[in-house]
């Protein structure tokens, strides 16, 4: 009787080990399987920044460079962007124009992207690299300020090429500005200013710079690959000018990487978190259309054009000021595909953890934390 008992003590204690090492193998299992996916998704986040050396010796390859075009009547049956590089596209009033008004819509906005970038080029581009020249001196190499001084050059030429074309197709528009839609208000012109001329201490404006160019690489490439689209293909002329436009901006951004390690990783830590608070908010008013901003100017000048659109106006305007809450437009505009650079650097900052309260598509895991 005894020894039968001390058998069933023995057995249960050996059924309970087993039980209690299944449960402790689930354990380490399910650790080692969290350990694993943050390890994978560190290394989807890397990206290969060139080095300053490499940057140089891509700049001296006249191939591997923006060049200048010789002008080219441009095809004004044809759209010059994909649809989906539209604000309006992302809409339920789209469906409101039939396909000349579509048509038409997308030439006056890629009007507007190419102000944008020219704005981006010399308004805000260029003082600002101006202005942390001294910074990434201090802190960089000699290297990164003669990659900079090549940028600031680079970006200007960048100007005249936009500005060109637009006046290619819009004579009368453009015959006394270069501005026809990006009219700054007194506010944004006095927010410039005040970045520019505290780029040294509050250089976060080199975070916007390198999330901007990257978008122009990515409207370049959707460019290239759009093919055959529902309004046509692409004008050549101008889907040309964005391509040459790209191949200078896919060594810029390597920079903007150099110089922002070089500025902004180089401050103390609480300035580094009034920089992240600053770039917050213009990315809060960067991501939202406006009832009276460029992209609803596009859609005004579109009903001028077309007045039999008029009755719908409302309804439009209310539709691009929506976009601020649309998924599908709020990805559209940044995310990680598009700006994988942009978006390691936002990675390697504390002070952005929260950055995808803005920036819809942006997520950092736990292990970034």
């Amino acid at each position: 009787m005894g020894r039968g008992l001390l058998a069933c003590a023995r057995r249960g204690s050996r059924g309970l080990d087993r039980a209690l090492r299944r449960r402790l193998c689930r354990v380490v299992l399910r650790a080692f399987r969290r350990k694993r996916a943050a390890h994978a998704s560190a290394r989807a986040r890397i990206v290969n920044v060139l080095s300053l050396a490499r940057i140089a010796a891509i700049r001296a390859d006249p191939a591997r460079c923006t060049r200048p075009l010789e002008p080219s009547p441009v095809d004004r049956t044809r759209p010059f962007l994909p649809e989906d590089q539209t604000q309006l596209y992302y809409t339920p009033g789209y469906r409101l124009l039939n396909f000349e008004q579509r048509l038409r819509y997308n030439q006056l906005f890629a009007l507007r992207v190419n102000e944008y970038i020219m704005m981006l080029e010399r308004d805000f581009v260029e003082p600002v690299l101006r202005s942390v020249r001294a910074r990434a001196a201090q802190f960089g190499s000699a290297a990164l300020v003669e990659a900079l001084a090549a940028m600031r050059e680079e970006e200007a030429r960048h100007y005249e090429a936009f500005a060109a074309l637009n006046r290619q197709c819009e004579p009368a528009a453009y015959a006394g500005s270069d501005h026809w839609f990006m009219r700054l208000k007194p506010y944004e012109r006095l927010s410039l200013r005040a970045m520019q001329a505290g780029a040294r201490w509050l250089p976060f404006a080199l975070w916007i710079i390198i999330a901007m160019e990257e978008s122009s690489i990515g409207l370049a490439t959707a460019m290239l690959r759009a093919g055959e689209t529902a309004l046509g293909p692409l004008d050549l002329h101008f889907l040309a000018v964005h391509r040459e436009h790209a191949k200078d901006e896919a060594r810029h951004i390597h920079v903007d990487v150099h110089l922002v390690r070089a500025c902004v990783h180089t401050l103390p830590r609480p300035w580094r978190r009034v920089n992240a608070r600053l770039f917050l908010g213009f990315m809060r008013d960067m991501t939202a259309p406006k009832a009276d901003g460029t992209g609803a100017r596009v859609v005004r000048r579109l009903l001028v054009e077309h007045p039999e659109l008029a009755a719908h106006e409302a309804e439009l305007i209310s539709g691009l000021v929506a976009l601020r809450d649309d998924a599908d437009f709020q990805h559209s505009v940044f995310n990680r595909r598009l700006n994988p650079l942009a978006f390691a650097l936002f990675d390697e900052e504390p002070a952005l953890a929260d950055l995808g309260r803005v920036l819809k598509a942006y997520e950092r895991s736990a292990a970034d934390f």
